[in-house]
């Protein structure tokens, strides 16, 4: 007998090779063809091709080539996933001549990439599935022909799906998940069981063993969960990988335990082209889980979760883990308590409330960071806080887990209040650290300073771009008249008022004391200081004249009035004695008008 010379063509599935040898051989039927060499097409004869091989006189090798193995590197000859019940065909390769390709043999093929058609398994004639090892080339084993096969346009994830098993380039991979999109991992067949198995739903609701698909119609039914998962990428992955997470045992304190027997056999697919996979499991978990650890799963470093644990939550702020414990526990804070085992407990808390507690214990702060934020010394700080102005910044009712007692955040607000009033000053100013208790020692005085800054009377000088309130500029004088109202009053003093008439201190302080000039005492310095008002002067100059007074005016000697003065039998009063001398008379005007005494400029000189 001749050895055959006929070789498989690239792609071409030993079942059709066979098919097409048989057809050479002049045979309408493979099985025929096979059994005259004593096989038939099946698990036994791939363990035996050699002898196949030998009776079918075909070159040695030539079917072991082109036959399924066990974990080949190519998956469509995966014999696990070999169709061993139909034997499907592309009904326009067929119409062409084209060899029944290998890939057609995988379970989980359900269209032809080279035409975008579904596969067809059934006989048109008898109705009965095409078989492998049965019917010819283009026939069934009925003996009906294949070659005017009803077509079916294939959808985007049947040819997404089948072109992934079969490392094919095609439009329909770009649904894929990036790393699946142009490579085909050997276990690919084993990735598409799993996903397809673990959502499938059993009579019993139990886990069990899933039966591999017959026909191409319940290989798409099969795969459904898996395409969608795959093929609507990443949303349906992650909306499930999230329900997984919300069904599991919620005294898990782990995402992988939460995540039971799906993940371990998830993180068992090793090749990198299912990274796509682990990272969005990772985002998932970072998002979802609100457990307390997130065990083996790889965070990276850009994926924050929304709940962490206790102990986390304590470093990202700054605290101790029983202060956050207590907190949930007491529901000063949202989070959440799991169970697990006897007394074991742990606590989460979701990101938002870490990040609440981060910013409140920003903006509350100590005594000693205001102080420095303001730039004034502890003393100063009593002083305007005394003054009014910490009203608003020194919190009575702190927010949960805050230490300092000081708003900070309000602070920074006073002080753009106050500088938002800045005004040109063009004469000398005094910085707010300067306005003390060693500028002035008069206490009152500084706190009416502060309250009038407080209240916007006295305001900072132009520019005010420090955002330190010690650093403030104020007019000097205007500090000045506001410490001087305040130690004394509305009024004048002795001096003021020498100043004013030309009168001696001494005569002042004198009449004061005789009552004759209305007056108020205040303390300063610790000494007794006269305040009179402008009422007080009014009345005393209504009633009173200075000889020294006349004397000015009338152009002559206080000597000469005086001895006027008692020519016309008026009595002066007010005066006292200062060393040799008398000083301080005061006539009546009433007493002047009643005497009828006048006085020349002429006869005064005399």
């Amino acid at each position: 007998m001749m050895q055959v010379s006929i070789k498989p063509q690239d792609g071409e599935s030993l079942d059709g090779f066979l098919r097409r040898l048989a057809e050479t051989d002049f045979w309408a039927d493979v099985a025929g063809y096979l059994g005259q060499a004593g096989a038939s097409y099946g698990h036994r004869m791939i363990e035996d091709l050699a002898t196949v091989e030998k009776n079918l006189n075909v070159e040695q090798g030539l079917l072991a080539a082109i036959s399924p193995q066990w974990k080949p590197e190519n998956p469509i000859y995966n014999w696990r996933y070999e169709r061993l019940h139909s034997a499907p065909v592309c009904p326009a390769c067929i119409s062409e001549g084209r060899p029944h390709r290998q890939a057609w043999r995988h379970a989980f093929v359900t269209a032809c990439t080279q035409h975008d058609l579904l596969l067809v398994d059934q006989c048109p004639t008898c109705w009965d599935p095409l078989v492998p090892g049965k019917g010819g080339y283009s026939s069934c084993a009925c003996g009906g022909s294949l070659l005017h096969l009803e077509r079916s346009k294939a959808t985007e994830t049947d040819l997404a799906v089948s072109a992934l098993v079969s490392g094919e380039m095609h439009p329909s991979r770009a649904s894929l998940p990036p790393a699946l999109a142009f490579r085909t991992p050997g276990d690919i067949g084993e990735f598409l069981f799993f996903l397809a198995a673990s959502g499938a739903a059993t009579r019993s609701g139990k886990h069990g063993k899933t039966t591999m698909p017959k026909t191409v119609e319940e290989a798409r039914r099969f795969l459904a969960t898996a395409t969608a998962l795959i093929c609507d990428w990443p949303a349906a992955f992650r909306k499930d990988a999230s329900a997984r997470l919300r069904r599991g045992d919620r005294c898990a304190s782990t995402a992988p335990e939460r995540l039971g027997r799906w993940y371990q056999r998830l993180m068992r697919f090793s090749h990198p082209a299912y990274d796509d996979f682990r990272s969005e499991l990772a985002k998932v978990v970072s998002e979802d889980f609100d457990g307390a650890y997130v065990g083996a799963i790889d965070l990276s470093p850009e994926l924050e979760r929304e709940w962490v644990s206790a102990a986390e939550a304590a470093r990202m702020i700054g605290i101790r883990p029983d202060r956050i414990v207590d907190a949930v526990a007491n529901k000063v804070i949202d989070g959440k308590l799991y169970s697990r085992g006897f007394g074991h407990r742990h606590t989460v808390i979701h990101r938002t409330t870490v990040d609440t507690v981060r910013a409140n214990r920003c903006r509350f702060g100590d005594l000693k960071t205001l102080r420095f934020l303001l730039g004034v010394s502890r003393k100063q700080y009593d002083l305007l806080l005394e003054a009014g102005l910490m009203e608003t910044v020194v919190a009575m009712d702190l927010p949960p887990l805050v230490d300092g007692n000081h708003d900070l955040e309000a602070a920074r607000a006073l002080v753009s209040e106050v500088a938002e009033g800045a005004i040109a000053i063009q004469g000398e100013t005094i910085a707010l650290r300067d306005i003390n208790l060693r500028f002035t020692t008069d206490r009152a005085g500084v706190l009416a300073v502060l309250r009038a800054i407080r209240d916007g009377k006295l305001r900072p000088a132009l520019p005010s771009l420090s955002r330190n309130l010690a650093a403030f500029e104020f007019d000097r004088a205007a500090v000045e008249a506001v410490l001087h109202q305040t130690l004394r009053g509305p009024g004048f003093t002795v001096q003021e008022i020498g100043r004013m008439t030309g009168w001696k201190g001494q005569c002042i302080a004198h009449w004061c004391d005789l009552g004759l000039l209305g007056h108020e005492t205040f303390q300063h310095a610790g000494r007794v200081g006269r305040l009179i008002r402008s009422e007080d002067l009014i009345r005393f100059q209504a009633e009173y004249v200075p000889a020294a007074t006349l004397a000015k005016q009338t152009k002559t000697t206080a000597r000469s009035v005086m001895a006027r003065l008692k020519e016309a039998r008026v009595e002066p009063i007010g005066a006292f004695r200062d060393g040799p001398a008398w000083r301080g008379h005061l006539v009546r005007l009433a007493d002047l008008t009643t005497a009828g005494w006048s006085v020349s400029a002429s006869h005064d000189r005399d």
